[in-house]
């Protein structure tokens, strides 16, 4: 046994060394590896009560138990589910202090270590920190329990929506381990503890203040913080040592002369900071994060502006959301969407509906998005106390845990909301300023009230010539709105259409009630192209709409709808559920957005078996013009428009086989179509 006991300390000692930051004042170690999952509740064995647990289901994190039914008929389960882990805890860790995080669980969690109840965490998508270092058996085996609940209460946010609310542990757990009594609080709303705040900023200068909260079991004695700002080549470019602490807070106060700002995907140029905590000049405790200095406006007529350059945000929507994965989603998920937005020519995201996995902030940073970030205000609101406190946790966590992202410009309040409504909106728009008065609010709202001026700008859920009305209504709509609150700051907070890859029209003609479609299960592709065709065009013509998010980047779960080809799915994506597929807008908005890549794009490949045998041939491509062939002829050369697209109406084709082809100086592409 004592054999076993070396050989299982050294195993979590390489452990520890494998996932641990290259110093030895803290441990962040992840605890994904071999949980048991039960379905349902399973009680802490000791606590005297409850049914003995299932037989071992050994999983990884991230988790969902709505992996497998995610997509079922009779709807996802939403209930109980129950994870237990065993955790070796060397004798060496005793007189550290140790911490257990979760980035997220869904929806309600509560977390128990050796049968000690630790607390409840109230919302799915904010991290939760709670400490453990009194109730460790050192040297022994821990049982750590966390029951999670995605049932809908009443008393948490959302309280519906067009999206999935899955449960389980689906985003990466961790054992902080801090090398003293004093650390840098990890338990303050789930944070870093440390928060930059950006007082002046301009090409000449950077005025920042540094606040980093402590934690203590005992005192402060002989403890000081020293704060340094790092530029790419890891020279200190600021620094400030301060040795008073005040409420267990310190602050350091430091500028920066001719700051190199982060400037979007043109220059996402990150400075580091590094916070140590030294006692009696040794360094105890240190905590690294990636800051970049910008600043940034709205102007009510002219658009977003960062670092005083007008810049049009070309943005999308992003549910966390993969078929097969559910909301269980890895860092290798995560980077495939960056690399669809990179591809795509994206300069901005909305993460909607909710607080996004804090790597996604991170990859934002590096590659230069704006990002607007939201916390789970959509489907109603319940009046009452209890779910307003929710709403501003929610919101405190949201803003606090993500301080320091230099991506993120817009804090988000609330999602196509109804109703009385403008009492708590007013509340968590003062909360968001008093918590960072640097960033600005906004919200999405879909139709007309007095909620949609309270925050800093608004924007609109508009679906016109897919809902309702014809496309040209968009223009119309935006024009008269800016006319009529030339102070407000509006964006698109959503604007897209379904579309299936396997439904497909030669000749799409808009329809007179389009409502019918869009419920109903005939969702052709082209009917998305030419959506999108004609919003492209009506937003580029419109500098007064200060950003724009396509709904959505990918096609997501939403279990309660029936329509297109595929039930449960919400299919307004330009990329498919799987990632397999990038549908023909896609590349509308690729030749549009990413000039760096050359683009030569037919429409309607995956139309191969056709009744008809006149159809209209669209392309889009960065060359200047376009040749379109047909079965070898050359059928005509066309300029590209300044949309980047080439079209060709009632194009003849000829019974059986047809080979199309078009040809540009920055590429060819082709599909063979049978007439039948």
């Amino acid at each position: 046994m004592k054999k076993n006991k070396i050989v299982n300390f050294l195993v979590f000692s390489l452990f520890v060394f494998s996932f641990t930051s290259m110093t030895f004042a803290r441990e962040v170690i992840s605890i994904n590896k071999k949980w048991n999952f039960t379905a349902g509740i399973e009680i802490p064995k000791g606590l005297g009560w409850g049914s003995p647990p299932e037989a071992p289901n050994i999983i990884d994190l991230p988790h969902t138990w709505n992996r497998a039914d995610f997509m079922a008929d009779g709807g996802y389960r939403r209930g109980y589910g129950s994870y237990r882990k065993e955790m070796d805890i060397p004798k060496e860790y005793k007189g550290k202090r140790l911490f257990l995080k979760f980035e997220g669980a869904g929806s309600v969690t509560n977390v128990f270590i050796n049968t000690n109840h630790l607390g409840e965490h109230k919302g799915a998508y904010n991290a939760f920190t709670y400490e453990i270092t009194d109730y460790v058996k050192y040297g022994e085996k821990n049982t750590i329990n966390v029951i999670c609940d995605n049932s809908l209460r009443f008393d948490v946010a959302p309280q519906g929506g067009d999206f999935n609310m899955y449960g389980g542990l689906y985003r990466d757990a961790w054992l902080i381990v801090s090398d003293d009594d004093v650390c840098i609080s990890p338990l303050y709303y789930g944070s870093t503890g440390v928060f930059v705040n950006q007082l002046l900023v301009n090409e000449k200068r950077a005025e920042l203040r540094a606040e980093i909260y402590l934690s203590t079991k005992s005192n402060y004695k002989d403890c000081e913080i020293e704060f340094s700002i790092l530029d790419r080549d890891n020279k200190i470019v600021s620094s400030q040592t301060n040795p008073y602490i005040n409420n267990n807070k310190v602050v350091c106060n430091i500028g920066i002369e001719n700051p190199h700002l982060w400037n979007g995907v043109k220059d996402p140029y990150l400075y580091k900071t590094v916070t140590v905590l030294k006692k009696n000049g040794n360094e105890i405790d240190r905590v690294e994060e990636n800051i970049g200095i910008r600043y940034f406006y709205v102007d009510a007529n002219k658009g977003f502006f960062l670092n005083g350059e007008h810049l049009k945000l070309r943005g999308v929507c992003r549910h966390q959301d993969w078929d097969s994965l559910a909301s269980a989603l890895t860092e290798e998920n995560h980077r495939a969407d960056f690399a669809f937005f990179k591809e795509m020519g994206v300069n901005a995201l909305r993460l909607a509906h909710y607080p996004q996995a804090k790597f996604m902030f991170q990859e934002a940073d590096r590659s230069g998005y704006i990002v607007w970030e939201e916390i789970p205000f959509v489907g109603h609101y319940i009046n009452s106390e209890a779910f307003d406190d929710n709403l501003k946790l929610q919101m405190k966590e949201l803003i606090i845990q993500n301080y320091n992202h230099p991506s993120i410009c817009f804090w988000g309040v609330f999602n196509e909301i109804v109703g009385n409504f403008d009492a708590i909106t007013a509340e968590l728009n003062d909360l968001a300023h008093r918590l960072d008065p640097s960033r600005m609010t906004t919200a999405a709202t879909y139709q007309e009230g007095s909620y949609n001026f309270i925050t800093d700008a608004i924007a609109m859920n508009k679906y016109f010539g897919w809902y309702y009305d014809k496309f040209e209504g968009f223009a119309t709509y935006f024009d008269e709105w800016h006319a009529k609150y030339p102070n407000a700051k509006i964006g698109i907070s959503e604007y897209g259409a379904g579309a299936s890859i396997n439904q497909h029209v030669g000749q799409f003609v808009q329809e007179q009630d389009s409502r019918l479609s869009a419920r109903g299960n005939w969702h052709p592709e082209e009917k998305q192209t030419a959506y999108h065709m004609s919003h492209l065009k009506m937003i580029n013509e419109r500098d007064y709409i200060w950003g724009t998010f396509v709904w959505n980047m990918f096609d997501f779960g939403s279990n309660f709808r029936k329509e297109g080809d595929t039930p449960h799915v919400n299919d307004k994506g330009l990329v498919s559920y799987d990632r397999k597929f990038r549908k023909d807008a896609f590349y509308l908005f690729k030749a549009n957005w990413n000039k760096n890549e050359k683009t030569t794009h037919l429409c309607s490949k995956g139309y191969t078996e056709r009744k008809e045998d006149v159809t209209d041939i669209i392309a889009f491509t960065t060359a200047p013009l376009a040749k379109l062939f047909v079965n070898g002829k050359q059928v005509g050369t066309m300029k590209t428009d300044q949309y980047a697209t080439v079209s060709w109406k009632n194009v003849k084709l000829a019974s059986g086989k047809n080979l199309v082809e078009i040809k540009t100086a920055d590429g060819n592409d082709s599909a063979e179509w049978t007439v039948k």
